[in-house]
């Protein structure tokens, strides 16, 4: 297959995601995350454009795809890049993989995905929105061109009250940066109904990093300390040291207990927090979603 191709190629000990496919309309993302990681494969990581021929090679691969296997779009550019907005690749491509029985899971930081919920509804698929802190300035220098903080939880709202399950995803939780209003973050996306929350920390890069402590100098001693000091070398990235992973994720997933979603954690390593059937809410694709009125009545 050729852009229709397995998740997780390198096969990463720490993944516990379930089989699926990955699929990029675009190279590259122009939302120019600090703690990204494609910097460290993709040339030109941060300024987008779309894969040639993109969606004829994709309807090639659509004869050899396994409808079992869910599709997760994307993980190394977000779907709905800048680009998206003019060229439609990603609209494009979901009606071709709805209209040939394709599950489907969009995967991200802009709210522009709400263009399309009049495919995604009517399709089998589920949105995964992620969002790493409610503070607009703060988001603005972590995540300089993605969807302010306010649109992507109105998005999740927006998505859920159409009757699309969703999921919230809160990653990466960088300490000292985003962990303190982490409360606050959980219970507003849980009020958007979303179906299942996925929190991470922060795995950290030596570029990822230094974009990091550039745009936050006060917590530059503080990081060093906690990722290359205190923390461990896990595969190709820099951790927090275990028990505070473990401390910082275990509030997250206390709260998705109490109001009864699903909850998973991204290659941390960690036994216990899943508790879901998959890690990453892709079984929530296709779930029946509670009404404005029933969420209503159940707060």
């Amino acid at each position: 297959m050729d852009v229709l191709t397995p998740f997780d190629p390198w096969k990463g000990a720490l993944c516990t995601c379930p089989t699926k496919y990955q699929l990029s309309p675009y190279t590259g993302c122009c939302h120019s995350c600090l703690y990204c990681y494609i910097s460290a494969y993709i040339p030109r990581p941060f300024s987008p454009r779309p894969k040639k021929d993109f969606l004829n090679r994709l309807e090639k691969d659509l004869s050899k795809m396994d409808k079992s296997k869910p599709i997760s779009m994307s993980n190394s550019s977000d779907p709905y890049t800048l680009p998206e907005e003019t060229m439609g690749l990603t609209r494009n491509a979901l009606r071709l993989l709805l209209n040939n029985g394709a599950k489907v899971q969009l995967i991200t930081k802009s709210s522009l995905v709400t263009r399309d919920i009049d495919l995604i509804r009517n399709g089998y698929c589920s949105v995964s929105i992620s969002i790493t802190t409610l503070d607009e300035e703060k988001a603005s220098r972590l995540e300089p061109a993605a969807s302010s903080p306010k649109k992507r939880i109105a998005a999740l709202r927006l998505l859920s009250d159409s009757g699309i399950p969703t999921t919230a995803r809160i990653d990466p939780i960088i300490p000292g940066i985003n962990d303190v209003d982490l409360g606050s973050l959980v219970d507003a996306v849980i009020e958007t109904g979303i179906s299942h929350l996925v929190a991470s920390t922060c795995k950290i890069r030596t570029d990822g990093f230094n974009r990091l402590v550039d745009a936050f100098p006060s917590e530059r001693d503080n990081l060093w300390k906690l990722y290359w000091v205190e923390g461990e070398r896990l595969g190709n990235a820099r951790y927090l040291r275990r028990s505070l992973r473990e401390e910082i994720l275990q509030d997250a997933k206390r709260a998705a207990e109490v109001a009864g979603i699903s909850f998973g954690v991204c290659r941390e390593g960690l036994s216990g927090f899943n508790t879901g059937q998959t890690c990453d809410g892709s079984h929530v694709i296709g779930a029946q979603v509670p009404s404005l009125g029933e969420r209503k009545e159940k707060t």
